[in-house]
């Protein structure tokens, strides 16, 4: 009888055994499956965090804003009426600067237009002078065959 209560005893041992690897087997998993949850969780907290901090700058940005109006408003019309002085030379500045632009352009535009007839002329000019160089040539050529012929029929003839 103690043989076979130790023999229950080991076998319930060993299915407790069992019981307990398959509880830490589960225990693993469990644990897998919650880590990209506690991930989450903690990349959570951190934009909560930087969403607070994100807020109080805004609300800090916003009360410079407001003191900002508060001032400009207080420089009243005098500083007004100094800037639009400053606008207009600067809308008449960057029309003088268009202005030149466009006489600029005009400008270049007769001058490239002057060197392109140039270049267009030179070459006409040189192709002319090349081709009267080669008729000068044949007129050479020609010359010197009726000049080699007529010494020829004058040594024939003696």
């Amino acid at each position: 009888m103690g043989d076979q209560q130790n023999g229950d005893l080991v076998v319930q041992i060993a299915r407790f055994g069992e019981q307990l690897r398959n509880v830490a087997a589960s225990v693993e998993d469990i644990k897998l499956s919650v880590k990209p949850v506690a991930a989450l969780d903690r990349a959570i907290a951190e934009m909560s965090i930087h969403n607070q901090n994100a807020r109080k700058d805004i609300e800090l940005l916003w009360v410079r804003v407001d003191a900002g109006r508060t001032e400009r408003e207080a420089l009243g019309d005098e500083l007004g009426a100094q800037i639009d002085g400053v606008d207009e030379r600067v809308a008449a500045m960057k029309n003088t600067a268009r202005g030149a632009m466009w006489v600029l352009g005009i400008v270049l535009g007769v001058v490239q237009t002057f060197l392109v007839g140039s270049i267009v002329w030179v070459f006409t000019h040189v192709n002319d002078g090349d081709i009267l160089n080669r008729l000068q040539q044949q007129r050479i050529e020609e010359l010197e065959k009726t000049l080699s012929k007529g010494a020829a029929n004058g040594r024939n003839n003696s």
